[in-house]
């Protein structure tokens, strides 16, 4: 099919449809990039694989009467390496944690999806769409009931040195990991503090956990933080 000015229009169109249906899951979440952006990054990519589609069928002819050579691929090549700073910017990096790596991924899909209709491929367009929809929308709530482990930093203040070993075998009940200990004493108050680095399980565990070392004889207080990955 010869990519003329009709052609180039119909597919930006399409692919501004089918970026929108991506935006639209993304703006319900409250995400910064969600339907302008995701409709703006398909339609580009279909301008851009059109127009490179049309620059190689303009230029194309006969080997012996045409030096000049055109790398269809070139073009999309670039708009993926572009669409790296534009889904950066929608990542949002804390100092333990990072948000908006899904909507990245999202509007690196976009891009895909607007390469795809401007190359004509509308069927595999249209089915990175679907699977994309589904994964954002019905999987959300099947991956938030998934068991995951938190890295944590957990502060235990105690009486006495004897503390350490039942809040060890508690630890170890619960099957956390524990990748480093610290003892601090203070010899004026007689006071121990002890210091984890551990892996556990999130969610309902961790919290059973946090109610048995209530129990634990001798703590005094305790507190913890999400810990940094080590």
């Amino acid at each position: 099919m010869n990519v003329d000015v009709t052609v180039m229009t119909l597919r930006i169109v399409v692919a501004a449809v089918l970026g929108m249906l991506v935006g639209l899951e993304r703006e319900r979440h409250g995400r910064a990039a969600g339907l302008r952006t995701c409709m703006l990054v398909a339609m580009a990519g279909a301008l851009l694989m059109s127009l490179s589609l049309h620059l190689a069928q303009l230029f194309a002819g006969p080997a012996a009467a045409n030096v000049v050579r055109l790398d269809p691929g070139r073009l999309p090549s670039y708009a993926i390496a572009g669409m790296g700073f534009l889904g950066a910017g929608a990542i949002i990096q804390g100092h333990r944690s990072a948000r908006g790596v899904t909507t990245g991924a999202a509007m690196w899909l976009c891009t895909g999806v607007g390469l795809a209709v401007g190359a004509g491929l509308y069927v595999p367009a249209l089915a990175a769409v679907a699977l994309t929809i589904v994964t954002l929308w019905f999987l959300r709530v099947p991956a938030r009931t998934l068991r995951s482990y938190q890295f944590v930093s957990l502060r235990v203040e105690a009486l006495s040195l004897s503390v350490y070993q039942p809040v060890r075998d508690l630890l170890d009940s619960y099957r956390a990991a524990v990748n480093f200990v610290g003892r601090e004493r203070c010899l004026e108050t007689d006071e121990i503090v002890f210091s984890f680095s551990l892996v556990i399980r999130s969610g309902q565990q961790w919290k059973d956990f946090l109610g048995q070392l209530d129990q634990v004889p001798g703590v005094k207080c305790y507190s913890w933080q999400e810990g940094e990955v080590p």
